[in-house]
């Protein structure tokens, strides 16, 4: 009975000039195409918005205000 991912494995071996196909990122899929955040494409975990096919949680950033001097230090001035 032939294994087709042996066969797979063999036509990935050949492809990659005898590289580990799957170091080569040409067979499976490997920790080196996380993105920043350490998700891997279509992973189950909160969405960041590094993969084109989800979109990022869209959060208003507060102004930020200026610091104030306190009133002890605007008497003293």
């Amino acid at each position: 009975m032939p294994n087709p991912i042996a066969a797979r494995y063999r036509a990935a071996l050949r492809h990659t000039g005898g590289d580990c196909p799957i170091e080569a990122g040409v067979l499976g899929r490997l920790a080196d195409h996380e993105c920043a955040h350490g998700r891997l494409p279509g992973d189950h975990t909160p969405k960041c918005g590094c993969w084109p096919h989800e979109d990022a949680p869209v959060m208003t950033l507060s102004q930020r205000a200026r610091p104030q001097p306190s009133p002890a230090t605007r008497r003293a001035a």
